[in-house]
């Protein structure tokens, strides 16, 4: 239908920007891969080609940009659509998801807070709650998290936060309702039996998806569930690949996110904070350098 309308008026930008959420959405959440996020990058230039304004293409190719590891230019612009709309909540959120990428931790809160001020509800904003788990500051999390209650996304986003609390009982509850999909029967087979021939295979499933899918911070968030399939190497797999690979600079959670307390004093962890570190400094040093 959207392919449609832009082909009906090709210089109608919210149509355009409207193809190109939902070609990120096929690419994130679905099997369209690099083709869909190659043809969302084309509809949001397209949607800013025909209204340099609209703020909406704007955020939606600055998160593409982030999610390939293309900080510095995502910093770049981030930094200047808040500069010319302050005003603006998605222009605030562009800025706090690549400041969470590049380990500006604190600095994304602070956006990612400024973006709730000025437009309270706005469900887009529910990925600000990973920027509180990794501060540790969990309440404002599911704050965050609330802005999209009941959708697949929360759901086992809350999940995780009833584990971290140790809370199984309510996790299980919660995850019940994602029975119906791989990761909810992986995460209920940890739950029953993680040393299970069915745990095992679901996980090993999932690990192959989650090890292509090129968004690194996908890689980061799964990476405790793994955990508690009893799988640690396997955590540190999908580890290493969001951290090395995809630099996604996770200082601030793998220093403050309790859960991954278990992995903490390992030597093997400990390098990977210590190359977190330097991913965080590297951001720090190339954003400097962009913008000067």
């Amino acid at each position: 239908m959207l392919e449609r309308a832009v082909g009906l008026d090709p210089a109608y930008a919210p149509a355009w920007d409207s193809l190109g959420q939902r070609y990120a959405y096929d690419a994130a959440y679905s099997n369209g891969g690099e083709a869909m996020r190659l043809r969302s990058d084309a509809a949001f230039e397209r949607a800013l080609a025909l209204d340099p304004n609209f703020i909406s293409a704007a955020r939606g190719l600055i998160t593409n940009r982030v999610e390939r590891g293309e900080l510095v230019r995502a910093y770049v612009d981030a930094k200047a659509l808040v500069e010319r709309h302050p005003e603006n909540a998605l222009a605030h959120f562009a800025l706090a998801y690549v400041l969470r990428y590049g380990g500006a931790t604190e600095e994304s809160a602070h956006e990612c807070d400024t973006a709730l001020s000025l437009d309270p509800g706005n469900y887009q904003f529910r990925s600000c709650a990973f920027t509180f788990d990794q501060l540790g500051n969990y309440k404002r999390a599911m704050d965050f998290l609330q802005l999209d209650a009941g959708s697949e996304w929360a759901v086992s986003n809350v999940m995780r936060h009833y584990i971290r609390n140790g809370d199984l009982s309510q996790a299980r509850e919660a995850i019940q309702k994602e029975a119906y999909r791989p990761y909810g029967q992986m995460i209920i087979a940890c739950m029953d039996a993680p040393s299970s021939a069915s745990a095992a295979k679901l996980s090993r499933e999932l690990t192959a998806l989650w090890l292509a899918d090129p968004d690194p911070e996908v890689r980061y968030e799964v990476a405790p569930d793994l955990l508690l399939c009893g799988q640690r190497e396997v955590a540190f797999s999908l580890l290493k690949s969001s951290i090395v690979a995809g630099h996604f600079c996770a200082y601030s959670g793998l220093q403050n996110d309790s859960v991954f307390a278990p992995l903490r004093g390992i030597p093997e962890f400990t390098q990977l904070v210590a190359t977190a570190k330097q991913c965080q400094s590297d951001f720090y040093s190339q954003r400097s350098q962009a913008i000067h």
